[in-house]
């Protein structure tokens, strides 16, 4: 099973992959103003599914997930990975409503009543992720949680250092060549 798992996310990312090399292809074609977007010819969306994927694929293989674990595991990571994209997004909306606040000359009550709401957002936020956290690690054996813990971390910085690099590599594509070649001209 394992091996199919892995199959399947190696077809996944070569799939996406030769998207973006179709991806700047075309872009080559067109005169466009180069972008600072490191995934020329996938959205947003498709980038960070593809990041999941990378994630889970390297995730089941540091943590020797069983069959059985990898069912149980991966409904219950995106469970909390959905929770988690949905606090981040209600608090920016919190955080962006009190910061219109400041900006006018509110009553101290809407103020207590602003950050009593993202309090109270932040204390369910923790305890869902509380409950969701040991219902994920319920599956894992304790040496897996532990690595659990340190891929996360791993994970992060390594995902960091490759946005980097891919960020360098977009610039050079994008810088033309300090030196055309001169074409012959026709007699």
């Amino acid at each position: 099973m394992r091996k199919i798992i892995n199959i399947i996310l190696i077809m996944a990312v070569l799939a996406l992959g030769v998207l973006l090399a179709i991806g700047a292809e075309t872009d080559k074609q067109s005169p466009k103003k180069p972008s600072d977007n490191i995934s020329k010819g996938l959205s947003k969306e498709e980038t960070s599914r593809l990041l999941e994927i990378i994630w889970i694929w390297k995730l089941v293989d540091e943590l020797e997930l069983k069959e059985d674990q990898l069912v149980e595991f991966i409904p219950r990571f995106k469970e909390l990975s959905d929770l988690k994209g949905k606090f981040y997004r209600d608090r920016r909306e919190a955080t962006s409503k009190i910061g219109k606040l400041l900006k006018t000359d509110t009553p101290e009550d809407q103020f207590q009543k602003a950050l009593a709401e993202l309090r109270n957002l932040e204390t369910e936020f923790r305890e869902e992720e509380k409950q969701l956290g040991k219902s994920l690690n319920s599956g894992l054996t304790i040496k897996q949680q532990a690595k659990f813990i340190v891929f996360q971390d791993s994970y992060r910085h390594d995902m960091r250092q490759l946005v980097g690099k891919l960020r360098e590599l977009s610039k050079m594509r994008e810088q033309p060549l300090k030196s055309q070649p001169k074409v012959l001209k026709k007699q």
